[in-house]
């Protein structure tokens, strides 16, 4: 446990010593930034999801299709409105785990069509000062669920998954996230990061 304990405060002190970033995306959040995060958290318990990750969702027209970034900030902040709603503290470990997100940019889109394996082969291109960056890792379900449009056009809606690494990425710009589907459909999904925590 002693071990555990000083691993954490040595963790969290590192994380104290970098720049503090208040209005942009951040991968390495400073103890504050946690703080802050565990309470939007706490203070925003009984928003539905959608409007809870509304600061980090791009919504394209209503049939099209969303984006969301899950950054450190969210990731937390969520953690936090989870345990606040089961009545229960959040752990140091639920918050390591929750700050892992450091290592990549992750996105959860959702496309719509119109059977249920449409999402298979799904493509992904982020770009950051027009330089591509290609995923890490990507993840489609095998079947897309109804959607709220369900039996009409488009029926079927699939989160994809996609995390992009951070090396090259411009943390103080715009990064464009393009989406094509196997038909050559494409979605393009902007993200200000210097609006986003």
């Amino acid at each position: 446990m002693f071990k555990k304990t000083t691993l954490v405060l040595a963790f969290l002190a590192i994380i104290s010593l970098m720049g503090e970033t208040a209005y942009c995306v951040s991968l390495n959040l400073t103890p504050n930034q946690i703080n802050e995060a565990i309470e939007y958290g706490k203070k925003n318990k009984r928003l539905s999801p959608t409007n809870f990750a509304a600061p980090w969702v791009v919504h394209l027209d209503e049939k099209s299709g969303w984006a969301t970034l899950w950054t450190p900030y969210h990731n937390v902040a969520f953690k936090a409105k989870k345990a606040t709603v089961e009545r229960r503290e959040l752990s140091e470990g639920e918050i390591l785990r929750a700050l892992h997100y450091k290592e990549s940019l992750t996105f959860v889109v959702s496309v719509f069509g119109e059977y249920m394996e449409f999402a298979k082969g799904y493509n992904a291109i982020l770009y950051s000062e027009d330089k591509p960056i290609y995923p890490m890792y990507s993840y489609f379900p095998d079947y897309a669920e109804p959607s709220s449009f369900y039996p009409e056009e488009p029926a079927y809606v699939a989160g994809c998954v996609y995390k992009f690494p951070v090396e090259n990425i411009n943390q103080n710009s715009t990064l464009k996230l393009l989406i094509t589907s196997p038909e050559g459909k494409e979605l393009e999904f902007p993200f200000d990061l210097v609006k986003i925590k």
